[in-house]
């Protein structure tokens, strides 16, 4: 119960816009939220987290991670984090509601690796993503790969100038959530400053599955506040994939 909550939303939008406000409390009140202007505000605000003080944990909720995806029936996910103190994730769940390849829901706890599930039932399902393609392939084949924001692909080459970036909408979670099924080699979110909320239930999803999640430079990344800095990017490599991939990946993002 002593548990912080971040949230990417805040009410600072309704404040200032009487007519959108109105609007969103109508709704609200239509599905049974809050019908007292006053507490539904600050329900909305409860996602500004105060500092974390010693041995205090944060849960981290991106309800729609993939807004373009989310309003044309692409892919989006719904995340979810607990951090420590120092910004650790501990936990971490990814739902993807389009998902057909696998069971939609992976969840995973630090130390104890990545279970899957289905959108109903009590307990994880047995399943294990299968080999994918890409991992057999002779030395010298490049595999699929995914960067972030696209226009990043123009300066970063990890297997060569010949071998664009794969495309996938839409948000940065589903691209995590492609490295952690294997679908492909790795991603690299190419940004320093980043928002906690796109990030932390992803990274300890990838890590879990046997794969790595770092900065650019190898080291761990913490989600200390609601922006977290990263020396070049964030580089995530599959446990399909070689060191040699890892390499590369992690190479193509530094900022010498």
């Amino acid at each position: 119960p002593a548990d912080r909550f971040m949230g990417e939303e805040d009410a600072a939008d309704l404040r200032a816009d009487g007519d959108l406000r109105a609007l969103a409390l109508r709704l609200c009140r239509e599905f049974g939220g809050d019908a007292e202007e006053a507490a539904f505000l600050a329900a909305i605000d409860r996602g500004l987290e105060p500092a974390r003080g010693a041995g205090e944990r944060v849960w981290v909720l991106d309800p729609i991670d993939g807004t373009k995806g989310f309003m044309t029936g692409q892919g989006y996910v719904i995340g979810l984090a607990l951090l420590d103190a120092t910004g650790a994730a501990l936990l971490g769940v990814m739902g993807v509601p389009s998902e057909a390849e696998s069971p939609p829901i992976m969840a995973a706890v630090k130390g104890h690796g990545l279970t899957w599930w289905q959108a109903q039932g009590e307990l994880p399902v047995e399943y294990s993503p299968p080999t994918p393609p890409w991992a057999n392939r002779t030395p010298g084949c490049a595999p699929p790969w995914l960067v972030s924001p696209q226009k990043a692909a123009a300066a970063l080459s990890p297997f060569g100038a010949g071998v664009p970036p794969d495309v996938i909408c839409c948000g940065a979670m589903i691209k995590y959530h492609a490295v952690a099924a294997g679908r492909v080699a790795g991603f690299i979110q190419h940004e320093e400053q980043l928002k906690t909320w796109d990030h932390a239930c992803a990274l300890i999803c990838v890590r879990e599955s046997g794969g790595s999640a770092t900065d650019a430079c190898g080291d761990d990344v913490l989600f200390t506040d609601r922006l977290f800095h990263v020396k070049g990017g964030v580089v995530c490599a599959s446990k399909f994939a070689s060191a040699e991939v890892r390499t590369a990946l992690l190479q193509a993002a530094r900022r010498d």
